[in-house]
């Protein structure tokens, strides 16, 4: 354990819905939301798609039993593990033998990153590659936990479930364009790279995953906390046109003002603009004023 214990990047852990222990490993799955892979030829694919050297830091997200670790350890000058599972933490530092591994036993959902990165760079001021599969019941909020911080990265390659990486990988005039493309999109430029069969896990999910390398943006396309407020309410009501799914916390005729100012159809739709253009919009429109 490293030292301050668990909860030293975190803040308290909240409490969890009693789960049996003793052996029960479908209520440990559950509780952490664990698939693991066991395909070597997909495991090969995903270690080969993460570009590390042996001068480069990894970070590796829940890496459960090793899968990717094994493979990913040797090739680095220092691999930093982040598990929440206590029964894989003590697997993990017994493999000495796997590289320089250096594990943390944390919840990548709360995780500090930047006293992370801080504390665990093999060097002053090193950009890791971050690689995780994601568990599908958490991926949401431990992308989101990472994307502000993501410019102090090199890169993040992730495993989610494929119909997340569509959106996050998506473009305008897509169905599947949505608020996460656009939040993940205004801080990073995402590429789709492997879509894996469900017969790839153990225990087999219902649903096909796939694998994304997002590289961060220099600067955010927008970089106001509250834009993810504004987009979230254009989304709000996706088939609905723009200027009438930001009321009423935006005027009708101020929103169609906005978007023609800016040469965009006054009828237009949330999914029918681009990330820069909702930067544009909320430039002119500004956040939402709290109601009086």
């Amino acid at each position: 354990m490293q030292a301050g214990g668990p909860n030293y990047l975190s803040a308290p852990m909240p409490k969890r819905p009693f789960v049996k222990t003793g052996g029960d490993d479908r209520q440990r799955r559950w509780k952490f939301g664990q698939n693991f892979l066991i395909d070597d030829s997909v495991i090969r694919s995903i270690c080969e798609d993460v570009p590390a050297t042996a001068s480069d830091w990894i970070i590796e997200i829940g890496p459960g039993s090793g899968a990717l670790t094994k493979q990913l350890a040797p090739r680095c000058q220092k691999l930093t593990a982040i598990e929440i599972d206590p029964r894989w933490t003590e697997k993990l530092r017994g493999q000495k033998n796997w590289g320089n591994l250096d594990i943390v036993e944390a919840d990548a959902m709360r995780l500090d990153w930047e006293v992370l990165l801080a504390q665990h760079a093999p060097e002053p001021g090193k950009k890791p590659m971050v690689v995780g599969n994601l568990p599908y019941n958490r991926a949401a909020p431990i992308l989101f936990n990472l994307l502000p911080h993501l410019y102090l990265c090199h890169s993040a390659q992730i495993m989610v479930q494929y119909e997340v990486a569509k959106r996050i990988c998506s473009k305008p005039h897509s169905r599947d364009f949505s608020f996460l493309s656009v939040a993940v999109q205004n801080l990073a430029l995402p590429e789709f790279l492997r879509k894996i069969t469900p017969d790839a896990f153990r225990p087999r999910p219902n649903v096909w995953s796939a694998t994304v390398r997002l590289m961060p943006r220099p600067d955010p396309v927008c970089a106001d906390p509250l834009f993810k407020v504004f987009v979230d309410r254009a989304f709000s009501q996706k088939r609905k046109q723009m200027a009438n799914s930001l009321q009423p916390a935006y005027l009708k005729t101020v929103t169609t003002a906005a978007l023609t100012s800016l040469g965009l159809r006054p009828d237009s739709r949330a999914e029918d603009l681009s990330v820069e253009e909702f930067a544009g919009i909320f430039k002119i429109l500004g956040p939402e004023r709290p109601a009086v």
